[in-house]
């Protein structure tokens, strides 16, 4: 047995001594390759203590989000947030563990659920020095109120992780937040701060060459020139132009708004038409049927024009609606959820108080019997010492008759004795006095 242990406990430190460094070198690696650090932790196995694998769930769920996967299983994450919950000095894991379950839920549709999440986090990261991360936080929490379409709310968190990435010195995640910044003052309708916040990502996307950003930039910028009808610049239109891709609905769309700019109303149809081709999604066919009606509003088709405004606000309210009814979804879902958690609590509660009142009516009535059985034990004992001192007094007073008894027949005795006495000396004195006399006379 103890070899057995030992064996045990060698292999145990083996496997501890390897599985150690490898997650050591995947932590290294998740910032800047994200796919070096999945791929060793795929071969890498959730095992050894609690600690090495809340780790390993962690790290595992951290290289997925890196790697841009749509994961919706939240075992994973939970079982990290099952250890570190225990461990409310180690914020940063527990941080980093409620931010990708929030996300998890984020892709879910569960966006109650995980502004809840990204809240909580908030309140932890208040007197940190974690920028980045709170950038990242405060950037979820922004997308969260945008899907929601609370525009005012989403433009301050989106503000405040742009200052945290800024200061962290991270100037992609930076831009993106510009970006984010740029979307909401978009919808709150003041084109003329949103131009000037596209223009500010642009300037940053170009300083680190980032390709994506600088596309997403000039699209949003180009549509932005085409509501509010400013002047563009030829170079900008240019450069707007080249990089449009004509393979997506959004390359199809820049292009259909670069047409606009140049005032070519058939190759503005013709675009719109292939971006129409390119999408089924219903906030993307909104889009479309609002820059149809510019087409049709700067070609003086004003009938035309009515018609596809009424469109876009037939699918802008089916849009909202639906965000309603699912919001009012998830709420409900909440509200049944939090109404069967204190149902179980009441129940629960009143289980505990169920078995307090029985067992202080138990107690109660023990109580009660003890009284009753030691009045009941002092009444009888009471009683035997009555009895016993009646036995007492009747075997006394048996005694004190037979002593008056021996006492009158001994008094009889001596009286009949006396009496014996007195009728001898009686004689004699009889006896004696008739002598006396006869002598005398003689």
């Amino acid at each position: 047995m103890i070899i057995g242990l030992s064996a045990i406990l060698y292999f145990t430190g083996c496997y501890n001594r390897e599985q150690t460094p490898r997650l050591s070198e995947a932590e290294k690696l998740m910032q800047n390759n994200p796919d070096s650090a999945l791929a060793i932790l795929q071969k890498l196995k959730p095992e050894g203590n609690r600690a090495e694998q809340a780790r390993y769930a962690l790290l595992y769920s951290e290289a997925l989000e890196k790697k841009q996967m749509k994961v919706t299983d939240d075992s994973l994450i939970r079982q990290a947030w099952q250890y570190y919950k225990h461990y409310p000095k180690d914020l940063r894991h527990q941080c980093k563990t409620l931010y990708y379950w929030g996300r998890i839920k984020l892709r879910t549709g569960d966006k109650p659920g995980a502004l809840r999440l990204f809240l909580k986090i908030e309140e932890k990261l208040t007197d940190t020095d974690e920028s980045y991360y709170k950038g990242l936080l405060y950037r979820q929490i922004g997308e969260v109120y945008y899907k929601q379409m609370n525009y005012s709310r989403a433009y301050h968190y989106f503000h405040e992780a742009r200052n945290n990435f800024r200061q962290s010195g991270d100037i992609q995640e930076e831009t993106k937040a510009t970006l984010d910044m740029a979307a909401a003052t978009f919808h709150s309708k003041d084109i003329e701060k949103a131009i000037r916040l596209y223009s500010a990502a642009l300037d940053l996307a170009d300083e680190h060459n980032n390709s994506n950003l600088i596309e997403v930039s000039l699209t949003n910028l180009a549509s932005l020139y085409v509501i509010s009808k400013r002047h563009i610049s030829n170079d900008l239109l240019q450069r707007i132009e080249l990089s449009a891709r004509q393979d997506t609905v959004y390359g199809y769309h820049t292009l259909t708004d670069v047409s606009l700019l140049k005032n070519h109303i058939d190759s503005a149809r013709y675009y719109l038409e292939l971006a129409k081709a390119h999408t089924t999604d219903i906030c993307d066919m909104a889009e479309l049927q609002y820059t149809a009606y510019h087409i049709e509003a700067q070609a003086k088709n004003f009938e035309k024009a009515t018609d596809n405004v009424h469109r876009y606000i037939y699918l802008n309210d089916s849009i909202m609606r639906s965000n309603m009814q699912f919001s009012a979804g998830m709420v409900e879902r909440d509200y049944f959820k939090e109404r069967t958690k204190f149902a179980q609590y009441r129940m629960k509660n009143r289980t505990v108080w169920e078995i307090a009142i029985a067992a202080a009516t138990f107690f109660i009535i023990g109580i009660a019997w003890y009284i009753v059985r030691q009045r009941l034990r002092m009444q009888r004992d009471r009683t035997n010492h009555y009895l016993l001192l009646t036995e007492k007094a009747n075997s006394e007073y048996k005694a004190l008759t037979e002593r008056v008894k021996k006492q009158q027949t001994t008094e009889s005795y001596l009286r009949g004795l006396a009496a014996s006495r007195f009728d001898i000396v009686d004689k004699l004195g009889k006896t004696y006095y008739e002598r006396e006399n006869t002598t005398s006379q003689q």
